[in-house]
């Protein structure tokens, strides 16, 4: 029995391990609730970021919104006559204008043929005359077409010379500037 008892005493729990791992564990813990730390301050930026960047898009969207809407008042307000010249390349004495006042859905077509040339540009410049009679006190914006196909100059040219003396005759008509790089 004395040496039993001699062996008891003798045993020698090693518990080295057992704190290593228990301070590996505290450290991971540790460390864990640090990360969860960062990763909610992060959270916290990213939030308030995208709040921030949300309210400026609002307000860019409601800034374009009220420019819309001074657009299509000014455009309610707003007279646009635009004439569309074109010829046949084949046979260019086969031309034509087209007149389009912005509500109409109609376009008044004048042939230009032959001998007619004189009297279609009477018609046409009184046509044009009327639209901006019957757009009194609201700017006329006075334009030709851009629609690629092709016009010969001295329709341009024409049809410039009447634009002109309608500007000159009042304050409210303005001319889109017309492209002079085309050849007859």
């Amino acid at each position: 029995m004395r040496r039993d008892r001699h062996r008891k005493n003798d045993i020698l729990i090693d518990l080295t391990s057992l704190l290593d791992v228990i301070f590996i564990l505290l450290m991971v813990v540790l460390a864990k609730q640090q990360v969860s730390g960062i990763d909610l301050e992060k959270k916290e930026a990213f939030v308030s970021e995208l709040q921030s960047s949300l309210e400026r898009t609002e307000a860019e969207e409601l800034d374009k919104l009220r420019l819309y809407t001074d657009q299509i008042d000014t455009a309610e307000k707003t007279a646009i006559i635009s004439v569309t010249a074109t010829f046949n390349p084949v046979e260019p004495k086969q031309r034509s204008l087209k007149i389009l006042k912005n509500g109409n859905t109609r376009a008044d077509e004048f042939s230009l043929s032959g001998g007619n040339t004189k009297e279609a540009y009477e018609a046409f410049e009184k046509k044009i005359r009327e639209y901006v009679s019957s757009s009194e006190g609201m700017p006329v914006i006075l334009s030709i077409a851009d629609d690629g196909s092709e016009i010969l100059y001295r329709d341009q040219k024409k049809i410039q010379e009447i634009f002109l003396s309608l500007q000159e005759e009042s304050d409210d008509i303005y001319i889109r500037a017309i492209a002079e790089d085309r050849e007859e």
